[in-house]
């Protein structure tokens, strides 16, 4: 996640640094990894939001993974986990380099996610109905 091209700015690349030393899967519900030979290749994180829906929180793909179909899969994987989930769907506050992707799956922008701590931008906000 820390050596992510998503966030190649520097005040992107200190914010995702700050976030990875301390991320714990405390709150999380569910997290899911790809990974070949024992390299992680993606993960992505759900999250309850509201009612039956679900976050995605989290959504990583090994740069060296991208355009491979490692995304595709785990982004499937996603939705279908979040359907046995019973989620009626899922948003997205996504890194605005990657809303493009979302799009290409399926979600469809529903407005934009303020600014909030340390995440000093705003983001396009996606939700991809199930």
């Amino acid at each position: 996640m820390s050596e992510s091209n998503g966030y190649e700015a520097p005040a992107a690349r200190a914010m995702i640094a700050a976030f990875v030393s301390r991320w714990t899967f405390a709150h999380a519900d569910e997290v899911w990894l790809d990974e070949e030979d024992g390299v992680a290749m993606g993960f992505y994180q759900l999250i309850p939001h509201e009612g039956p829906v679900w976050e995605l929180d989290l959504f990583f793909t090994a740069n060296a993974a991208q355009g491979k179909g490692v995304g595709r899969r785990l982004f499937e994987h996603m939705a279908n986990r979040a359907r046995a989930l019973e989620a009626t769907a899922v948003v997205i506050s996504s890194n605005p380099r990657a809303a493009e992707f979302y799009r290409r799956m399926g979600a469809v922008d529903v407005g934009v996610s303020p600014p909030i701590g340390e995440i000093t931008w705003e983001r396009p906000k996606l939700r991809l109905e199930l």
